[in-house]
Parts: structure tokens; sequence; C-alpha cells
């Protein structure tokens, strides 16, 4: 990576011109809305109008257009735009189900957090059905959201939160 350590950080300077159509990309980006080269924005195949974008937005529709022109022109951008999948995220569904759903709030650039954690998981005989680790560049508060094929029993919620590197545990 060259100009950051996180793929905004990578992209972000493209934008430095255009505050607008940098709170549009990085709201794409953050939600996985992929730009097609018919100059469409999609969530998955469901297309997203531009009107619904800058309503969300509170920006002109025009704006949101010129920015879907820029991510096309722009080779860097377009291979990344024009890859984009929105994902399921199950943090507040998992329980409903029967998982076990923790997020862990990292300390801040906090390194190999995940493969501790998991290891503990693991080491329990615990199956972990999804990792969701938010992008600080993207999420000002950024967690790593873990989901178990079963609840995490609470001794080794203990021993997670003892752990580098952890600043904070929560359940759902």
């Amino acid at each position: 990576m060259v100009q950051g350590d996180t793929m905004w950080g990578e992209i972000e300077h493209y934008f430095d011109e255009y505050p607008v159509r940098k709170q549009i990309a990085k709201t794409l980006l953050k939600y996985g809305l992929r730009v097609s080269d018919d100059m469409k924005i999609k969530a998955g195949n469901i297309e997203v109008p531009y009107t619904k974008i800058a309503k969300a937005l509170d920006v002109d529709r025009r704006v949101v257009k010129e920015t879907v022109a820029m991510i096309l022109k722009v080779p860097e951008l377009k291979e990344i735009y024009t890859n984009l999948e929105p994902t399921v995220h199950m943090k507040f569904v998992g329980r409903h189900v029967g998982y076990g759903v923790i997020e862990i709030e990292p300390e801040p650039r906090a390194i190999g957090i995940l493969a501790k954690i998991a290891t503990k998981i693991a080491d329990r005989g615990i199956n972990i059905v999804q990792v969701v680790a938010e992008d600080p560049e993207l999420y000002p508060e950024a967690t790593l959201t873990i989901i178990t094929e079963r609840p995490i029993p609470g001794e080794l919620i203990n021993e997670l939160s003892k752990l580098e590197g952890v600043k904070r545990i929560s359940i759902y």
C-alpha cells in the first residue's frame, strides 16, 4: 500500500478537492455499493437510484452522478468500486438463531488481536461462523465482531477481555 494502511487510505486522496464526492465515495465503500460500467449504483443486482443516495446524505443527486462518473474514469477507483459487494452482518440477528455474538473494541492499531481471540475460541472447540473487522478509516469507533456457532461461555469472555489489545467486549 502506498498512501495509507487501509483501503480508504489508499483512495481517499482522489477526492481531496471534492469533499461532497468524498462523502459519497466513502458511503458507497462502507455499504459495499457497486458502481457499474453503465453508471448505475447497485447493491448486488438491485439498482439504487442516485436520488436515494443523495437524500440519505443530504446532497444533490447530480453530485452523486458526478462521483460515479469520476470513479469510472480513474482506473484505480474503477477497479475497486466495480467489484464491491454488500455483505450480511449477523451482529443483531445471530442470537436469534442460537449463535454467540461478541464485539471487541481493540486498542488503536492493535496487531494480531483477531488471531489471539480466534485461537482462544478454537481452543474451546467453538467454531467461528463470521468475523467482521471494521476499517478504522470508515468507522470512527471500529470494532471486531465475531459470530460463533454457539454462545461463548462467561469464563472465556473474561479471558478474552484480559488479552493485550482488547479495550472492551460487548455481548449481543
